[in-house]
């Protein structure tokens, strides 16, 4: 551009308008130089200030000023100078006038004041310093598509009001100026199109601007020259499409705008850019030479060819400008594409090292792993890339595909043979496979074991670069190091790298990308000879950067309390001097994590490498530790992330509980909470409160998490007004272990007042008439009164206050009947904490609201009774009964002696059967006692056996027998009552308990229908026993005088002894008595005496079922005692009593002296009614003899006849009374036969006269 002097002298309207710009520039210099004639400030009167020249000051930059500040009725010295709150220096001009003056001062609009200081009133005056508007600078157009026309520029920023007009020439004329929008402080621009005024001429080659800038301090004009063809930008060309693609190129066509086309002369340049997908970076484009294509095309047509990859996909732009323009800035928007080329089969295939493969040796074969260097992506040229490989061995050909779904870098044969082996390499997708193959010879296992690489060592750093060091092999031809992306299975997943390195290198450093990290592998290589892949396990990594898989394992000893042992091994073989040390670091771990509960780790470090173990100490007890292993080498220190050990050390004592609070504090209970102690030292299974030391309460901890929460214990049961010392141990059940008790930690509190407990009943004295009490054993306060409530009968209670432990009153005032006592005592309250005392202030205390005094009253005590009766009543009531005390003392002891005369003259009588034979009666030691009279009558003892007889027997002889039967362990003797007539009832024997008898009899009550029967006359009972029996007649007893014996009866269809007559119809009723044990009621004739003469023993034969057979039965029946001379008493025990081991067969006396009784069951006026009891054995419907009856028959001859086997001795005391009644039990099992145990108990028999023992 240039600027061009334009000459507007020709115009009418150029002229009149600078008539009018310097008539107001002349008013305006007229204004600012009329001197002050007004007395005011500004039209505003009576300020006492005013400023000259008044209103606002236009100064020229480079100019100096003046102003004067005047007074009225105020002198100089009342007025000053001011701007922004500062007095400005002045200079005094008279008494009532100052003047300011600058010299020469910036540019600057500010406002002067002036200022009277005693009445603080002000005159202003603004001020403006500035310069005519300066040139502009910037100015620039743009054509947009010949459519719109932009014109910018900057214009310094005026201190006072600017006018800018912009105007062009067409043909000589200026066009109508226009106003120019102002966008920020400085930057202005102007726009014209093709319908605005003036309207945008588009074929115009060049344009000529004018522009005026004029403010209050004069104008500024510029003129601008500008080629218009070079500053047009045009739009983006069109609808670019490919109209047929190549493997290597593509055939483009698109549009231009027709503005371009129609009114740009020069017509248009082209840009053509591609980018390669994936390969290319994002702002990187390859150009294309589009010089050939013409400049005024409306459609162009372009082949774009020489690109490098097939099925590639590329994206391709074109941009145009005008010919003549030349800066980049008027290229046009691009407009683009995404295209691809057509596939077809890869160009080569993947290259390939000797010793790329990775074996795995096993006894009968090896797994190798096949790799190669991938093809870039870019180089697969068709779609469903994959590799081909085929293994030949010895005659055999295999074929295998990369699966892409796990790596497109190796093949894995599973089964691999020993032998050698050609492996050929192809690139394959749908179009096919790549023409050339690459070649990998795998040798035999002999050739790769020879060539093995030893202590493989990878050192990483932070930068990227890797340093490997290996031990050399001699004799061999290269190295291949292999390298891929880290793979914690050393299986190159991603895309393997070689490099082939010379047989004497025995290092290399290698620079890769920082963003990953990278395994290495190498092989020894020597002709066909190669190790294949050995992969560096010894892996040690810059600072910061963890090391994995490194060959070091860490373990711990037995933990302690506070100590371990932590022990470490490498199996990686190292340089010396690469590893200088060892650093142990450990922490508490967070809960069951690997993780750090703290930021800070405790350090240790070891300074011999060759050290393996140390012992840590000073750890806490019960707390889980990780330990971590980094390396000091030379490099510096490498953490070794897969080094680290964990453990837990033993449980210890556990500190005391914190934080230990008493509140609520009543007379009975308060409560005590506390915090789990800081060091648990293990598992808290119970906590315990103790008072003074000793244990009140335990609370148990259910589990675990429950340990971590404060606790709450309401402690109840407390005395009111008490001392306490509480404190609370932690225990450890695991150890059991409890933390130290420490008196100093207990919490003192006392108990609030509360009420006492129950007294014990008041004493009553009389003579003189007071009652007295004790204190209450639990005084819950200070017992501050005591109460007495008196009772008089049924009259109200009468309350009596006292603060002694005694009271005297008057007993029985008023005539009353008795009267009762009790008390009580009472606690007062008014205490502003009711009694309750702490020294802690772990203990919080309320504080009263209640201003009033508190009563406390404890329960009454027991009533304590008077009896208010005369005592001449009491007298005459102790005398009569000392009367009739006396009375019945002597009427019992009468009846005693009388009884005791009748019993003395009673001579038993025993039945047929049971007596013993007359020649026998050398045997008994009594002499003068013949029982020679076998006609007699009878006793009552003997009507027992037959079936209607009626017994009676004394209450006395009854009592004193119920006596002695209480004496003995083994057997129950019972008499029976004068009042009963029914069978006798069987008391329990304690000799049923030792024959294994399993069944519990009922007691039935006796009978009381038939009473009153003299017992006395034996007469009288056999007459009252004439009921007629169905198993017995007169003819089968023989008669005595009081009773009869009955006869044996032999069977004639079996020839056994039976207890009834053959032929009876309706067989005895089940007995009430245990199936285990027999009862036998018998009436016992005059005392039997053991003599010294044994009656031989002779085994009786005996039936299988138990029965007797009628050659074994003696004729007892009928037995005659003899007289018997008096003798002394045998001592007998239970090795004389007769042994049977097992039944059948019995054993046989030699008088075959087995009897049979009847039972008392049988007889119809004795059977027991019925009644609810256990079921038993069913006896005999025949009356036979049982097998178990058989050991009572026995035993029973020889206690009545004195006979005995060897040493057994008759047990029968010669002093029994005739009007006694014995009960035999027995068992039935031979096994327990309990006449042994009786003996045993049994020291020796009483022989006294009226003795009787059973």
């Amino acid at each position: 551009m240039e600027n061009l002097s334009v000459n507007f002298g020709g115009t009418k309207w150029s002229d009149l308008r600078r008539l009018l710009l310097c008539f107001k520039l002349m008013l305006i210099w007229i204004l600012l130089s009329l001197p002050c004639i007004f007395a005011h400030c500004q039209g505003v009167e009576n300020l006492s200030v005013a400023v000259y020249p008044m209103g606002n000051l236009k100064v020229h930059y480079g100019d100096s000023f003046e102003l004067f500040c005047v007074a009225e009725k105020f002198t100089s010295a009342d007025i000053e100078f001011t701007m922004g709150g500062k007095t400005i220096p002045s200079e005094v001009v008279n008494s009532t006038t100052i003047r300011l003056y600058m010299e020469k001062p910036e540019k600057q609009v500010n406002t002067f004041y002036c200022r009277n200081k005693k009445t603080n009133k002000i005159c202003t005056s603004r001020v403006v310093v500035d310069s005519t508007p300066m040139a502009v600078t910037d100015f620039s157009c743009k054509s947009k598509n010949l459519e719109i026309l932009n014109c910018t520029w900057i214009a310094p920023g005026p201190l006072s009001t600017t006018q800018n007009y912009i105007t062009f020439l067409i043909d000589g004329n200026a066009v109508e100026p226009s106003t120019p929008i102002r966008a920020d402080q400085t930057r202005y621009w102007n726009s014209w199109n093709t319908y605005s005024i003036p309207r945008y001429r588009q074929m115009e080659n060049k344009y000529y601007f004018y522009l005026s800038s004029c403010s209050p301090f004069g104008c500024n004009n510029q003129s601008f020259t500008v080629d218009h063809f070079s500053i047009v930008k045009p739009d983006a060309p069109s609808n670019l499409k490919v109209i047929r693609n190549y493997t290597n190129g593509v055939y483009l066509q698109w549009n231009i705008p027709n503005n371009m086309v129609d009114l740009l002369p020069c017509g248009v340049d082209h840009r053509i850019e591609y980018q390669i997908d994936k390969i290319d970076n994002k702002s990187y484009f390859r150009s294309v030479d589009a010089s050939s294509l013409p400049p005024k095309n409306r459609t162009y047509k372009f082949l774009l060819t020489d690109l490098p990859y097939a099925h590639m996909k590329y994206e391709i732009r074109i941009y145009i400008k005008s010919k003549a323009a030349v800066k980049e800035e008027f290229w046009s928007d691009f407009t683009y594409t995404m295209v691809y080329t057509l596939s077809e089969r890869p160009r080569r295939p993947p290259d390939t090292a000797v010793g790329a493969f990775d074996q795995s040796l096993y006894q009968t074969n090896r797994m190798i792993y096949i790799y190669w260097k991938q093809l870039e992506e870019y180089e697969e040229a068709g779609t469903n890339f994959t590799y081909k490989v085929v293994v030949h061995h010895k005659s055999n050909y295999e074929t295998l595909t990369a699966d892409n779904n796990k790596s497109l870098s190796f093949v894995v044969l599973e089964k691999a043979p020993f032998d050698a082996m050609d492996v050929y390499i192809w690139s394959r997708n749908d179009n096919g496979s790549s023409i050339n193959s690459s070649h990998l010879y795998i040798p035999p296992k002999e050739d790769t074991e020879a060539l093995k690489v030893s202590s493989f060592t990878k050192l990483a750093y932070e930068n990227g670069a890797y340093k490997l060091s290996w031990v050399g092999i001699e004799h061999i031809d290269n190295y291949t190091l292999f390298w891929c992306q880290h793979n914690s299975t050393k299986i190159c997943a991603g895309r393997m790298n070689f490099i082939v390195l010379s047989a004497n290198k025995t290092m290399q450093v290698i620079e890769l990308p920082r963003e990953n990290r990278y395994q290495f592998a190498i092989s020894a290589n020597n002709g066909t000879k190669t190790s294949g892949m050995v992969w560096a396990i010894c892996d040690i990594s810059k600072d910061a950067i963890p090391m994995y898989g490194f060959p070091v394992k860490m373990d711990h000893g037995i933990p302690g309390k506070t100590f371990v042992k932590i022990k470490w091994a490498m199996t990686c073989t190292l340089q010396e001097g690469i590893i200088t040390g060892y650093l142990i670091a450990y922490c508490p771990a967070l809960d069951t994590t690997n993780v750090c509960a703290t930021k800070n780790k405790t350090n240790l470090y070891i300074s011999n490498p060759k050290q393996m173990e140390i012992n840590i100490t000073n750890l806490e007890p019960y707390t889980t530790y990780i330990f971590t292993l980094a390396l000091n080498t030379t490099y510096g220190f490498k953490t070794v992330e897969n080094a680290f050990t964990s453990m837990t050390t033993t449980e210890d004592t556990p500190t005391s509980p914190v934080n230990i609070n008493i509140t609520d504090v009543l007379s009975d209970s308060l409560t005590i909470s506390w915090d789990p102690p800081i060091h648990k030292n293990g598992v808290i299974g119970k906590y315990v409160i103790n008072n003074y030391g000793q244990e009140v309460y335990v609370e148990k901890v259910s589990d675990k998490d429950e340990d971590s929460k404060r606790r709450h214990i309401r402690l109840t049961g407390l005395q009111g007004f008490t001392n306490y010392s509480l404190s609370v141990q932690a225990c450890s059940t695991a150890i059991s272990s409890c933390s130290v008790l420490n008196p100093h930690d207990a919490l003192f509190v006392r108990t609030r007042i509360g009420p006492p407990s129950k007294m014990r009943a008041p004493t009553v004295k009389n003579n003189p008439d007071f009652i007295k009490w004790v204190p209450p054993i639990i005084p819950g306060g200070t017992i501050d009164l005591y109460q007495i409530k008196r009772i008089k009968d049924e009259s109200e209670a009468e309350i009596i206050n006292t603060t002694n432990l005694s009271f005297s009153l008057i007993h029985c005032e008023g005539g009353v009947a008795g009267q009762t006592y009790q008390v009580r005592a009472v606690n007062f309250d008014e205490d502003p904490y009711h009694g309750a005392l702490t020294d802690n202030k772990d203990v919080y205390l309320h504080n009263a609201n209640y201003k009033g005094i508190l009563e406390y009253p404890g329960e009454w005590s027991e009533p304590s009774f008077v009896n208010c009766t005369s005592k001449e009543h009491v007298t005459l009531t102790l005398i009569l009964m000392g009367i009739f005390m006396i009375i019945g003392i002597m009427y019992g002891f009468i009846k005693c002696y009388k009884k005791y005369r009748k019993m003395e003259d009673i001579k038993p009588v025993l039945p047929s059967g049971l007596g013993v034979p007359e020649k026998d009666i050398s045997k008994y030691a009594i002499g003068g006692w013949n029982p020679t009279n076998k006609d007699e009558k009878p006793s009552s003892d003997e009507m027992l056996l037959l079936p209607n007889s009626r017994t009676t027997v004394s209450s006395e002889l009854k009592q004193k027998e119920n006596n002695n039967s209480a004496s003995s362990d083994h057997t129950d003797s019972t008499a029976l009552s004068d009042t009963s007539h029914g069978p006798v009832e069987r008391q329990i024997s304690s000799s049923d308990d030792g024959s294994n008898s399993s069944l519990h009899l009922e007691v039935e009550p006796t009978r009381t229908a038939d009473s009153n029967i003299d017992g006395e006359s034996c007469n009288s009972e056999t007459e009252t026993s004439q009921i007629p029996s169905p198993f017995f007649n007169d003819n089968t007893f023989k008669k005595n005088p009081c009773g009869y014996v009955q006869q044996s009866v032999v069977s004639p269809n079996t020839g056994y002894v039976q207890s009834v007559q053959a032929g009876v119809t309706n067989p005895p009723q089940p007995s009430s008595l245990s199936a285990s044990s027999s009862y036998v009621m018998a009436a016992l004739s005059p005392p039997i005496f053991t003599t010294r003469v044994a009656q031989p023993c002779v085994t009786s034969s005996q039936s299988a079922g138990g029965y007797v057979h009628p050659e074994g039965a003696q004729t007892i029946s009928a037995m005659n005692f003899p007289k018997l001379g008096q003798t002394t008493n045998k001592l007998f025990g239970p090795e004389s009593l007769p042994t049977m081991q097992t039944l059948p067969p019995a054993k046989h006396t030699a008088d075959s002296s087995y009897i049979q009784l009847q039972s008392l069951d049988s007889l119809p006026r004795h059977k027991h009614p019925a009644r609810s009891t256990v079921p038993l054995k069913t006896p005999a419907s025949t009356g036979y003899v049982r097998q178990g009856d058989a050991v009572i028959n026995k035993h029973l001859n020889n206690m009545l006849s004195g006979v005995h086997c060897g040493e057994e001795s008759a047990i029968l005391d010669p002093a029994m009374s005739p009007d006694a009644y014995c009960r035999f039990s027995w068992s039935t099992d031979p096994a327990n036969d309990n006449i042994h145990s009786l003996l045993a108990d049994s020291p020796r028999l009483n022989s006294s006269k009226n003795g009787v023992n059973h």
